[in-house]
């Protein structure tokens, strides 16, 4: 929870679960925040968070919340929320702070240098388990005079865009903030652009994978072993000035990344 307190947020955590199941948990684990029970979801219902996908007729889950997680200031008031609607995904703590630290947590960044301005690009953290959701940012500092284009764009400029990929890599999305239109006289085209700084936020899925390879768990997936693996991705843009306009361009980059060990089944407390 390292990221957490350095962006200077305290945590608790809260589940359908039984105060037994909950204290079994945090000694074998060595949980160092609250571990709430709320036997029957009184408060994960009137939260609106209770998990619909589960029947009720299902007697060991019908009652979880949709994994996520809320940010409360000392007034009460919610400053951040984020729910993931299946359990393939797991919100992780270094996603909350990378989007309430502004810039005070621990990250995995890259520098960009490509010449017609500078980028940044982030990870919320450089470890984390199968099937956790990791939060990203872009930061972009274009030189004065220079653009590069958004979305929507004729199919002969290029927009930019930020793609990761590896085999590690699941679902993700990036949020740039809308482009502004511009009349380049050059070109005699009104075209969507960014200059200055551009600052974008997403989101990026560590793919889940079964924690053994068992014969009954080949449906949901190969095993993907623990350890130092490469994130890789790529920044593609097109820069342009008032005088001349650059070619497309793909910048590929690299962050490591140490995927954690699954967590295995809680033991049994002795009798």
């Amino acid at each position: 929870m390292g990221a957490l307190k350095a962006a200077g947020i305290n945590a608790a955590s809260i589940t359908y679960d039984s105060r037994g199941i909950l204290t079994g948990f945090s000694e074998a684990y060595k949980i160092e925040y609250p571990l709430l029970s709320d036997a029957g979801s009184k408060v994960i219902r009137a939260f609106g968070v209770l998990n619909t996908n589960i029947p009720e007729d299902h007697k060991m889950m019908y009652g979880m919340a949709f994994p996520g997680d809320y940010l409360l200031s000392p007034d009460g008031i919610v400053r951040d929320k984020r729910f993931l609607p299946n359990y393939e995904y797991r919100p992780s703590a270094t996603a909350l702070a990378l989007r309430n630290s502004h810039g005070a947590a621990a990250m995995n960044s890259v520098e960009i240098d490509a010449g017609a301005f500078s980028a940044k690009v982030t990870l919320s953290t450089d470890r984390a388990f199968p099937g956790q959701e990791l939060a990203t940012a872009l930061l972009i500092r274009l030189k004065p005079g220079w653009h590069i284009y958004g979305k929507p764009l004729p199919s002969n400029y290029r927009p930019t865009e930020l793609i990761f990929e590896g085999p590690i890599v699941g679902e993700q999305s990036i949020e740039l903030p809308p482009a502004k239109p511009m009349l380049l006289k050059a070109l005699g085209e009104t075209l969507p652009v960014y200059e200055g700084e551009v600052s974008a936020t997403g989101r990026l899925g560590i793919k889940w994978s079964p924690p053994m390879p068992v014969k009954f768990m080949e449906p949901f997936g190969k095993t993907i072993p623990p350890g130092p693996y490469k994130i890789g991705g790529t920044l593609r843009f097109q820069a342009c000035s008032d005088t001349v306009c650059e070619p497309p361009q793909a910048i590929k980059f690299e962050l490591p990344f140490e995927l954690e060990a699954g967590v295995s089944s809680v033991p049994k407390r002795p009798a």
